[in-house]
């Protein structure tokens, strides 16, 4: 009996020392090779819209059921959970984007579900066993990392294919992705860049009490994702230093980028009119008037 436990012990001994080397040493170069060979699937969007215009869509509250429909036809790209406004407009996603884990995790099957041209997710090792579900769809799964130059900028990832840079905001991947593709202007909507809880670089935080609640299109938009102990925080220094990073890229390429967003404190970009992108018959003519470029670039 005492030679049955001791067996049992060395065997638990075991298993439990191969387990914790997998998670800490042998999964992650694993799940980094499966992630290099499901991204080669997006070369066939390289220069797809070459010279083309296109909408990046953020999920601040100025986006609104209106100004989603104006863009219906146009390709565009949304993200993580766009879906709550859908049964409000007769647009449906072109593009749709997701790099957040934990909302993968939690609503990955409604975004299955959710009408859309394709989708892209930006998977890492903690959204890896949720996504892995999905690997034989026609979705197109991009590897994550997270690197800044000499200046302290987030770099600009020049193929996708390879590794794609995520740095406090979707809508740093979704330029990337539209760069790649081709797109030449690049039109931000529903990009307000103010929250309620902001996480400085520091780590101390900034609480604006005005925006609680208030901060995306639809109120429900932390249901069922965060409890009241647990509030989203963002980093608005980092997702400005990614927009920055993105301004120096794209003009360096000759990729312009306004920011069309009603409103917000996002002032990177050269700001337009939205309702000017468009003309007396609701056709979109694009940014054609001369523009204050004033910007942080």
């Amino acid at each position: 009996m005492m030679m049955l436990t001791f067996f049992k012990k060395v065997v638990n001994n075991v298993l439990s020392w191969i387990i914790w080397n997998w998670k800490n040493y042998l999964r992650l170069p694993f799940v980094n090779l499966r992630l290099s060979q499901l991204s080669k699937r997006v070369t066939m969007y390289k220069n797809k819209h070459l010279g083309e215009s296109c909408f990046i869509i953020g999920n601040g509250p100025s986006l609104s059921a209106r100004d989603l429909n104006r863009i219906t036809g146009i390709p565009s790209f949304s993200s993580n959970r766009i879906n709550l406004i859908l049964d409000r407009t007769l647009w449906k996603p072109y593009y749709y984007t997701i790099a957040d884990s934990s909302m993968a995790n939690k609503f990955i099957q409604e975004i299955d579900l959710m009408e859309k041209k394709q989708m892209f997710a930006v998977v890492t090792n903690y959204g890896f066993d949720t996504l892995k579900n999905y690997f034989k769809t026609k979705y197109i799964f991009l590897r994550s990392y997270r690197k800044k130059d000499s200046n302290g900028l987030p770099i600009f990832s020049k193929d996708p294919s390879k590794k794609i840079s995520t740095q406090a905001t979707v809508t740093y991947v979704n330029i990337q992705l539209a760069t790649y593709m081709g797109f030449k202007k690049i039109y931000l909507i529903g990009v307000d860049n103010n929250y309620a809880i902001n996480k400085k670089e520091d780590g101390t935080y900034v609480i604006n009490k005005e925006l609680i609640g208030k901060d995306h299109f639809d109120s429900n938009y932390y249901e069922r994702w965060f409890n009241d102990r647990q509030k989203p925080t963002t980093n608005t220094e980092l997702m400005t230093k990614s927009y920055i990073a993105a301004k120096k890229y794209c003009d360096e390429k000759g990729v312009e980028i306004y920011n069309a967003t009603k409103g917000g404190s996002l002032e990177v970009f050269p700001r337009v009119n939205f309702d000017g992108l468009f003309d007396d018959r609701g056709n979109f003519i694009g940014e054609t008037a001369n523009l204050n470029r004033k910007s942080l670039g």
